[in-house]
């Protein structure tokens, strides 16, 4: 059977390559013989309820246009300006696309003129800000290339997530042979992008946030290779970028409809020992007028590092503007806020100094090694898990007469790890099934 595969494979591959060459078929036809031009397959970031901003990467320098449409026949889709890709940043691009319909599932795929088109990925649009449908997400972080292929992304991928939170060590730029100039950060990613990495991006979308890992271990805004990694991260990642004066902001929020507003913090570029800042002032200035004025019914507060772990390179080593931030949130009264983390390498609900009455929720690793120097007998503990890589998986139904919000942990062979239901600021766990 095998000697018979093979000569077929063979019969097949042959017979392609001659009519290709001696031109007896369509132009059409000889297309399938072709490269794409392509590769790391397809990603799409930020969305919006109107705009989406689609990542790409050629073989080389090459003029390329992105195709899309809600279509699933292809009949009238629309296109994009051709764009040209070039070395300075290892032929990848990042191409907004605009006026886009709220709530929709939109097909999209690049095209290379004169190769074949690239395979058809999709994403669906951001609900407007008053519409109360009901949201999945799944969240995560942590993946070290020596662990690929990344199966838990499968899993992830399965859960027909409406986005997917990259909570930040995408890579592990100081390990397995430490990066030192741009094109090793852009090996990195690279390597982490193929596969079933692939797969995932390719069929939902992604709002993703940076920790150590992209640059090196712990490292603050004092690093001398931050701009290096930074620039890398830049251009491996679909993020919308914000005015001239800010070309590298990271920290952000998203709209999800009525239930949902996702604060992304950046935890590193404005990290400063010497003035025991976390954020820096204008990130810190922005995030706590933006999360006061939030009308959304549930506030999710994602911080690549947890808010309620004691130890140094995490927010206990900024107490004094940890407990600011929370002090902030209870004094306005700012109802529906939900805190999601990840960087540790274990789950947990993990409840917040001076105030065990609010939790945080941390993930992670998907794809990393397990913490086992911290133990589960902490106190903040209410929930403590490191046998196994896991991810999150978040569900917000503001339709109901009273809104919920489930989170739930999964591990590497998708299996229930445990659940929590929040209604009116109440948590309710129940056990895994």
């Amino acid at each position: 059977m095998k000697r018979f595969f093979h000569s077929k494979v063979w019969w097949i591959n042959s017979v392609g390559i001659f009519l290709a060459l001696s031109g007896c078929v369509t132009p059409d036809e000889r297309n399938i013989f072709r490269s794409n031009g392509l590769e790391l397959g397809c990603a799409v970031g930020d969305v919006t309820h109107h705009g989406a901003v689609v990542w790409l990467k050629t073989k080389g320098p090459r003029e390329v246009k992105v195709l899309y449409t809600t279509d699933p026949e292809w009949k009238t889709p629309q296109e994009t300006l051709l764009i040209s890709t070039n070395a300075e940043r290892d032929f990848t691009a990042q191409v907004s696309l605009e006026n886009l319909t709220p709530h929709t599932r939109f097909l999209y795929r690049m095209l290379v003129p004169g190769k074949k088109l690239g395979p058809i990925c999709e994403f669906v649009t951001a609900p407007l800000p008053n519409d109360p449908v009901p949201v999945t997400f799944v969240i995560g972080g942590d993946t070290r290339q020596n662990f690929r292929p990344f199966s838990i992304m499968e899993f992830m991928r399965s859960a027909k997530p409406d986005f997917f939170v990259y909570l930040g060590d995408t890579i592990y730029a100081d390990k397995d042979k430490t990066a030192m100039t741009l094109p090793d950060y852009w090996a990195k990613y690279g390597e982490n992008r193929r596969g079933f990495t692939q797969r995932l991006l390719g069929s939902t979308s992604l709002f993703v946030m940076w920790d150590d890992h992209e640059v090196e271990n712990d490292f603050t805004k004092l690093h001398r290779r931050m701009p290096i990694g930074r620039q890398a991260f830049f251009d491996y990642w679909p993020i919308r970028h914000y005015a001239a004066e800010e070309p590298f902001r990271l920290y952000r929020s998203f709209r999800w409809g009525k239930g949902v507003e996702v604060f992304l913090l950046d935890c590193r570029q404005y990290r400063d020992p010497r003035a025991k800042t976390m954020l820096g002032v204008e990130q810190k200035q922005w995030f706590l007028q933006q999360l006061a004025a939030s009308t959304a019914t549930f506030k999710f507060i994602v911080s690549p590092v947890p808010f309620s772990d004691p130890r140094n390179d995490k927010w206990g080593e900024y107490a004094v503007e940890r407990d600011e931030v929370l002090r902030k949130i209870q004094e306005n009264k700012i109802p529906g806020v939900i805190f999601l983390a990840g960087d540790v390498h274990h789950a947990a609900v993990s409840h917040m100094p001076h105030d065990p009455s609010v939790r945080e929720f941390i993930f992670g690793p998907l794809a990393a090694p397990m913490n086992y120097k911290i133990s589960k007998l902490e106190p903040r503990f209410e929930y403590f898990h490191e046998a196994s890589q896991n991810y999150g998986k978040i569900t917000v139904h503001p339709d109901r007469p009273t809104p919920l919000v489930r989170v739930e942990w999964f591990d590497d062979s998708n299996t229930l790890l445990h659940r929590v239901d929040i209604e009116n600021d109440q948590y309710f766990t129940s056990p895994a099934q």
